[in-house]
Formats: C-alpha cells, structure tokens, sequence
C-alpha cells in the first residue's frame, strides 16, 4: 500500500475519531490555553488562536525554518483536544504548505490561525485565517 494512502487512512480514522469526541480534554495545559474551543458538532471541531498567539506561532515557526518536529509542538501541540491535535500533526507531515500559508495570512491580517477538523471526502484536517473583526478572532 502507498504511504501517501496510509497516512490518508490514518488522517481519516483520527478526524473521525475527533468529530465524534466532542467534549473538550481536561489536559488543556497553559501552553493550549491560548486555542479558543469553537464547539463541535456531528462532523466537525474548530479551535482558534487569539491575535497574540497566532503572531507568537508564526515568529516561533519562523525561528525552527518550518521543521516538522518543532511546527507540530508549536501549532498542534496548542491544541486543547489530543485527537484534533494529533490530525493536526500529521497533516503537518504532509509535503504542502497550508498550515504555513494559513499561519502567514492570519498573521498579516492581523487575524487568527484555526485548525479545524472535518468529516468527509475533504482534506480531514485544515488550517484557516480569520480576519480581526471574525467572531472568532479575538
């Protein structure tokens, strides 16, 4: 079996497994404090960083030159749900930029990065920027 379809598979299996934990992990640490729970619902989580913390992501990203290790406990690791944040990682292990776009558009914007984990035949888990005046961007 390809690699690429493994880790398909397992991205997959993770998101679904996220979408139907809705309940927010007691094991929220400081350091995830920062990600604001937007709720869950039948086939999704959203989690989004304030202003501050998304600019503090994208310098600290900057400074590790975009390493997987360091990217993941940098962004993923912020994550209050364990299951989004390991879709989170591993989608970071894929060979595109979309966390790093997303990171950089938020940040310019002056906005908010958000990691969001969907069921369906979509890319399981995706990064977004929010504009400043989002509801979710605060």
């Amino acid at each position: 079996m390809p690699a690429r379809l493994i880790t398909t598979t397992l991205v997959c299996a993770v998101a679904l497994a996220a979408v139907t934990t809705p309940a927010r992990t007691a094991s929220a640490t400081a350091a995830s404090a920062a990600a604001r729970w937007s709720g869950c619902t039948v086939s999704s989580c959203s989690f989004y960083f304030t202003s501050t913390t998304t600019a503090a992501m994208k310098r600290a990203a900057d400074r590790a030159d975009w390493l997987s290790g360091p990217t993941t406990d940098i962004i993923c690791a912020r994550v209050p749900n364990r299951l989004v944040a390991l879709g989170c990682s591993i989608a970071l292990l894929y060979p595109y930029n979309r966390a790093r776009n997303r990171l950089n558009e938020a940040y310019a914007l002056g906005g908010c990065f958000g990691v969001k984990a969907q069921l369906g035949f979509t890319v399981p888990v995706r990064f977004v920027a929010v504009p400043p005046g989002s509801s979710y961007c605060r």
